[in-house]
């Protein structure tokens, strides 16, 4: 009698339980998955910024260390503004100009180090007076040029800190909670992987 009666206990208290769960199993998976794509985004966008950005832009001025200085007319420049994948502002000095190097003429159009732009407004006004200041007078500018590819040519050689620490801290934190979200998407696993053996053991138990 006493066996029964608690086999009787042991199934009412299971039998809420194992719906809730069967419930939750369902709803998991789908959570998960939307964590684990949650989670790969977060890397991919923490990866995207290191490899398309930070990476190639400390590659390319470490390059430019080794230019040499040469004038150069301008012939053109104008301040970008358009707008991000955010909305926010985005300005890049837009510039021509000619210069002799190796013999030959050559046309320049890449202002800074990464010609891309980015929000930073002052940098690129800056230059970009600059630069119109000397068209409108008609004084060369300074560019630097790649001796061993004079094509190669640059205005501004200068490693922003600013612009290059930001990239550096949003893929950090992007990556970071990539791996945050992957660890506690495991830890529900085993969670749930606990929790169907406790059910199958108190079923068999019945």
């Amino acid at each position: 009698m006493g066996k029964a009666s608690a086999r009787k206990r042991l199934r009412r208290n299971n039998a809420p339980s194992s719906i809730g769960s069967k419930g939750a199993f369902g709803t998991s998976i789908w959570s998960q998955a939307a964590l684990v794509l949650v989670a790969l985004m977060l890397l991919a966008t923490s990866l995207g910024l290191l490899v398309f950005s930070v990476g190639p832009t400390v590659y390319d001025w470490s390059r430019m260390r080794q230019w040499q200085p040469v004038p150069a007319q301008v012939e053109s420049v104008r301040l970008h503004v358009g707008r991000m994948a955010r909305g926010a502002p985005h300005y890049v000095a837009v510039v021509r100009y000619r210069y002799q190097a190796g013999g030959a003429q050559h046309t320049g159009t890449r202002a800074a180090v990464d010609n891309a732009g980015d929000s930073w407004r002052e940098f690129h006004q800056q230059l970009a007076d600059r630069l119109h200041n000397a068209q409108r007078t008609g004084a060369p500018v300074q560019v630097w040029v790649n001796p061993t590819h004079p094509a190669e040519s640059v205005v501004d050689r200068t490693l922003r800190v600013g612009p290059l620490v930001l990239n550096l801290v949003i893929a950090g934190f992007a990556g970071g909670a990539g791996l945050l979200v992957l660890a506690m998407v495991r830890t529900l696993r085993s969670e749930r992987r606990g929790r169907n053996k406790r059910q199958a053991a108190a079923k068999s138990a019945t």
